[in-house]
């Protein structure tokens, strides 16, 4: 009897901290706080600019789909994306896509990189490997019929999807992940 009065007990407090621990776990959305960063170029504006998202993305998988060359010991790209709208219709319009790390190679100060900007049409469409309802973004490129799919997380986030527009695993260093960025101007 009183073994089944401490087990109810302990059963009890334990549904509790749980239950706190999973109502504290998410940050409220209008608490998270846009990350700023530098750029030297001119920052897109206006009503038909719908944001600009940015992320470090491991070099595996990616460039498979976007058909660039890197380095071999190429361990992540960095990479932003602007995606446009038409101001009156609000429809999807253009991308530029900016990849330092894979591309063409640029001669710069005695030393090297590599960079590639793609540009293209996107689009919203519906459904993803695991969720048939998910929005996702359609970014067109070069190759007749090749997209590359990001899935809208929320207005803050998007993850980079696969070819069958799959989820695809970061490693311990980087992820599939663009993160909405406000641009700020550099100082040369």
């Amino acid at each position: 009897m009183i073994f089944m009065k401490h087990f109810r007990i302990v059963c009890f407090a334990a549904c509790c901290c749980l239950c706190v621990n999973i109502l504290k776990a998410q940050t409220a959305s209008r608490d998270n706080k846009l990350f700023k960063t530098i750029t030297f170029h001119s920052i897109p504006k206006g009503p038909s600019v719908e944001g600009v998202f940015a992320g470090r993305p491991p070099c595996a998988g990616i460039v498979r789909q976007l058909k660039i060359t890197t380095d071999r010991d190429c361990a992540k790209l960095k990479c932003a994306v602007t995606l446009y709208r038409d101001s009156l219709t609000f429809q999807p319009t253009y991308y530029i896509l900016s990849i330092v790390g894979g591309g063409d190679i640029v001669q710069q100060d005695g030393g090297s990189y590599r960079q590639k900007t793609l540009q293209g049409r996107w689009s919203i469409v519906r459904g993803t490997k695991s969720n048939s309802a998910a929005e996702v973004y359609a970014l067109q490129l070069s190759a007749p019929a090749s997209y590359l799919y990001l899935l809208k997380g929320d207005d803050n986030v998007l993850f980079i999807l696969d070819s069958n527009k799959a989820v695809m695993a970061g490693n311990e260093d980087f992820s599939y992940t663009l993160n909405r960025v406000e641009l700020v101007p550099g100082k040369k």
